[in-house]
């Protein structure tokens, strides 16, 4: 299932976000995602084998 989820970011997150999202070669959307995956594992609140992600790299699955 997917959910929709609207983020509201001051001007200087969404500039940092774009910023970082063109450097990793992501849309912004996809870049967030990216980041939210990132902190939820981290802190060991979902697990990438949890879900299967098909816009992800099969060589990377940080990517």
């Amino acid at each position: 299932m997917i959910n929709r989820l609207t983020v509201i970011l001051e001007q200087p997150e969404y500039a940092a976000l774009l910023e970082t999202a063109m450097t990793e070669l992501r849309t912004p959307p996809d870049q967030l995602r990216h980041i939210l995956r990132l902190e939820l594992e981290r802190r060991g609140l979902w697990s990438p084998a949890q879900v299967p992600d098909v816009g992800q790299s099969k060589e990377d699955p940080h990517v």
